[in-house]
C-alpha cells in the first residue's frame, strides 16, 4: 500500500526508524561474528611468518656449523673492545640494571673474530647465512632486520636507545640499533668463548631446541629501552638469549601454568623465559631445522627436556 501511495504522490520513499535500527542491529551482529574469524586468520598469518623467520634462523645455524664445525656462541665483551659513538668517541655499550645494581658491558659483533673469540651474539655471527653479508662485513648495527622480528609483536626498524628509564641506564653511543624477538637456548649454547659442536647434542638435534621466541612485556621493553632486550649485534646479553623453562604470553608480565594465569610484571616472568604474541603457544626451531609450536600448557619438565641437549631426556618435539 505504501509503495503505491509513493508512486501516486511522487514522494521519496525511505526507511522508517524501526527499519533502520533493525538493519544496524543486523550489521552489528554480523561484525561481531566476523571479527573473531578475522583475528584468528590474522594471528595465523603472523604465526606463519614468524615460523618462516625461525626456520631461516635454524638453517643459518646449521650452515654456520657446516662452515666452522661448531655453532656460534652468544658472544660477550672481551674486556677491551670499544666502538665509535655517533660523535666519534670510543665507548663500550653498557646496561646498568637497577634491580641488581650492576653495570654490564657488552661485546659488539666483529667479522674478523673466530667463533670462539666472537664478541657479537649468535645473531650477528649468522648474518652471512641469512643473506646479510654486507651488514656483517660493514658492522651495520644501526640496521634492523625483519628476519629477527616477529611481525605480530613489533616492526623491524632500528631504534635509538634511551639514556635510562625506571629499569636501568643504557649506553648505546647515540646510534639506532636493531633488535631480535628470538633468543638462543642457553641450555645448548653459552657466552663467549664457549662453543659446541653437533656431537655435544647427545639427546639428538631433532629433540633439542636451538632458538625460540623470547618472553616480552611491552610495558617494560618499550621500543627504545634495552632492558632484557639488548640489540642483536651485542654479545653476552639476555636480549638474545634465554635460560628458563616458562612459556608466557605477551602482556603485563603474566605466565600460564596448568591453565591458570599467574603473576604480574613485578615478578619479572619475562626474564629468562620464552613467550610470544600468538594465541596458540610459543614457537621454537630445533636442531634439524624444523619449527614447532609449543602450547603454553606444556609441563615444565617437558620444556626442560627439549631445551637440554645432553641430559638423557630425549623427548619428541611437541
Amino acid at each position: 500500500m505504501r509503495s503505491s501511495i509513493c508512486r501516486r504522490t511522487h514522494a521519496r520513499c525511505g526507511f522508517t526508524l524501526i527499519e533502520l535500527l533493525v538493519v544496524i542491529a543486523i550489521i552489528g551482529t554480523l561484525v561481531g561474528l566476523l571479527l573473531p574469524a578475522v583475528q584468528k586468520a590474522r594471528d595465523s598469518a603472523m604465526r606463519t611468518s614468524c615460523a618462516n623467520n625461525l626456520r631461516q634462523v635454524g638453517l643459518a645455524l646449521i650452515h654456520f656449523h657446516d662452515n666452522y664445525h661448531v655453532f656460534p656462541s652468544n658472544g660477550g665483551w672481551d674486556g677491551k673492545q670499544t666502538i665509535p659513538s655517533v660523535s666519534g668517541t670510543q665507548f663500550t655499550p653498557t646496561t646498568t640494571d637497577f634491580t641488581t645494581g650492576t653495570t654490564y658491558q657488552w661485546g659488539v659483533g666483529d667479522p674478523k673474530f673466530s667463533p670462539q673469540d666472537q664478541t657479537g651474539s649468535w645473531a650477528f655471527s649468522i648474518l652471512p647465512f641469512v643473506e646479510q653479508d654486507a651488514n656483517y662485513k660493514q658492522r651495520a648495527w644501526q640496521v634492523g632486520l625483519g628476519t629477527y622480528i616477529c611481525p605480530g609483536r613489533r616492526s623491524a626498524g632500528a631504534r635509538p636507545v634511551v639514556d635510562g628509564d625506571q629499569y636501568g641506564q643504557y649506553n648505546g653511543g647515540g646510534w639506532t640499533w636493531g633488535k631480535s624477538d628470538y633468543a638462543v637456548n642457553l641450555m645448548a649454547f653459552d657466552n663467549r668463548p664457549n662453543v659446541r659442536s653437533m656431537s655435544a647434542f647427545t639427546d639428538g638435534l631433532s629433540n633439542t631446541a636451538l632458538v625460540g621466541e623470547k618472553a616480552f612485556d611491552p610495558r617494560v621493553e618499550t621500543p627504545n629501552s634495552w632492558y632484557w632486550d639488548e640489540p642483536f649485534f651485542i654479545g653476552g646479553s639476555k636480549g638474545t638469549a634465554r635460560g628458563g623453562f616458562g612459556l608466557t604470553r605477551d602482556g603485563p608480565g603474566r605466565w600460564l601454568q596448568d591453565g591458570i594465569w599467574y603473576g604480574n610484571w613485578e615478578d619479572n616472568p619475562y626474564k629468562e623465559n620464552w613467550g610470544s604474541p600468538h594465541t596458540a603457544g610459543v614457537q621454537f626451531v630445533f636442531g634439524d631445522g624444523a619449527v614447532h609450536l609449543v602450547p603454553r600448557s606444556t609441563p615444565p619438565d617437558v620444556v626442560s627436556a627439549f631445551l637440554t641437549p645432553d641430559s638423557g631426556e630425549a623427548v619428541s618435539a611437541p
